[in-house]
């Protein structure tokens, strides 16, 4: 069974080393022995985007966020499509803003959205950072949230925040989901530092629940991560 994966606009989308999703996402299901073709969306490429089994954008710089919109905005019928569709897709960082109605720039400069969702983000001139525990059912995640802007209106998000900034308050509601299509501001790279995390995106792309991955390093950064944030945590109490 192949797998296609596309990496859209990695050459300017690309902060923090976030391009690790795609290699250690393509690792997982090469060693679960699918073959796996990870294609690249770059800026100002035109191209046929529909088909792909999984959609990833990582995050960027803001004003290379404000570079990508208008060519997003060129393919926005697809990528509505393949939302709609349930086809797998993760926007980490500020990407994930692209897909609501409406950005606010700190200078005040509006830029209009996918508008998948209608929700909107107003940047501020301070920025927001720190580390995270993001928490899905059981589940409990760790990254880093380095933003400038508040984002509000979203009606499904992501996680509970039991660490750091969310969407718009701290400790609050972090990220989107809609259907298939994830948003999250938690970076790290997210997939490379949550197993658990990487089995679940992988398990809804190929359809299947999947165990976490053996991975003893990527295991025992996830344990020591949560375990040193977690301790942070309690002595905040």
């Amino acid at each position: 069974m192949e797998i296609k994966i596309l990496h859209m606009f990695g050459d300017v989308m690309n902060l923090y080393g976030e391009y690790a999703n795609m290699e250690v996402m393509k690792r997982y299901l090469t060693d679960l022995g699918y073959d796996v073709c990870v294609d690249t969306l770059s800026l100002y490429e035109r191209k046929d985007i529909s088909g792909y089994d999984f959609y990833y954008m990582g995050s960027g710089t803001e004003k290379n966020q404000k570079r990508v919109l208008p060519e997003l905005k060129h393919y926005e019928p697809a990528v509505k499509a393949a939302c709609e569709s349930g086809k797998t897709m993760l926007f980490t960082g500020n990407s994930f803003e692209l897909l609501g109605s409406k950005i606010t720039a700190a200078d005040g400069m509006q830029y209009e959205g996918l508008n998948l969702e209608d929700f909107v983000t107003i940047e501020g001139k301070r920025r927001i950072v720190g580390d995270a525990i993001a928490q899905l059912g059981e589940q409990r995640f760790v990254g880093f949230i380095n933003k400038c802007g508040k984002t509000s209106g979203i009606k499904n998000s992501l996680f509970e925040m039991r660490m750091g900034f969310g969407n718009d308050k701290e400790k609050g509601t972090e990220g989107l989901r809609i259907r298939n299509c994830f948003g999250t501001h938690l970076t790290g790279p997210i997939m490379v530092k949550n197993p658990n995390f990487l089995a679940m995106i992988a398990g809804l792309v190929i359809g299947e629940e999947l165990p976490a991955p053996t991975y003893e390093a990527m295991k025992r950064s996830y344990e020591t991560t949560l375990k040193a944030l977690e301790a942070r945590l309690s002595e905040q109490k």
